[in-house]
């Protein structure tokens, strides 16, 4: 049986103690299945971050359970002892900002995640050769950072997130500072991607252009979620 990439069961996080205690998430749910790429909208404060922190093992929840494809992650407590692995092999993020590191060339920026994670170099470069190849920029594999155009570079974030491999990919406002057809380029290669390699993807997003394009919407409001349907058009 194909279990859900990703699983959240009544999770809850709370900053603070006492009368200064604020509940950030208050219950929520969500399930992703492999290969589907959903919406995670809502207003500024509404959770969306801490919830994207809290899958990503980079903050602990206060109470829940998360499980990716089956294994269960969180349990009212961290069930996996290496979270710096778990982050690394299994979940890829993508940001408003690319983030690519100045002084490497495209293709070190890619490989050096799976030179990270005990891979040979000569291997590493490879595997990022093509991924980038697959993302229609490995004309630009030698280039340095400040020569790519602002779509380029987000595709090279992305090519980052997934050569691993990783089964989910966290992507934050990953087409805020693009335009309409550079958004909506994204999120094409992000269905692309997700289908091609079975990868499940959680898009938190403010951006208008492109939240038609999702087949399935959450939304989070005040710490909680909602699902609804989305009508989904070719990006």
């Amino acid at each position: 049986m194909t279990h859900p990439a990703i699983e959240i069961r009544g999770l809850t996080k709370r900053y603070g103690e006492g009368d200064a205690a604020v509940d950030a998430l208050k219950g929520v749910d969500m399930i992703v299945q492999p290969g589907e790429v959903v919406g995670l909208i809502g207003p500024s404060g509404s959770g969306k971050s801490t919830l994207l922190k809290c899958l990503g093992a980079v903050i602990e929840p206060t109470a829940g359970h998360m499980a990716l494809a089956g294994e269960t992650i969180y349990d009212h407590g961290w069930k996996v002892a290496d979270l710096r692995a778990l982050r690394r092999d299994r979940i890829g993020f993508v940001f408003q900002a690319p983030y690519l590191i100045p002084f490497l060339d495209v293709t070190d920026n890619v490989a050096v995640i799976p030179m990270l994670a005990g891979m040979p170099n000569a291997a590493a470069r490879e595997r990022a050769r093509e991924m980038l190849a697959a993302l229609d920029v490995g004309h630009r594999a030698q280039a340095q950072v400040p020569q790519l155009s602002g779509g380029e570079q987000q595709r090279v974030a992305i090519a980052r997130a997934l050569v691993n491999q990783a089964p989910i990919i966290l992507a934050d406002e990953p087409t805020a500072p693009l335009d309409s057809e550079r958004a909506l380029t994204v999120i094409r290669i992000l269905n692309e991607m997700a289908q091609r390699f079975g990868t499940a993807i959680i898009v938190v997003t403010h951006d208008e252009k492109i939240i038609p394009t999702f087949r399935r919407i959450y939304h989070i409001r005040d710490g909680r979620t909602y699902e609804e349907a989305g009508e989904a058009r070719a990006a």
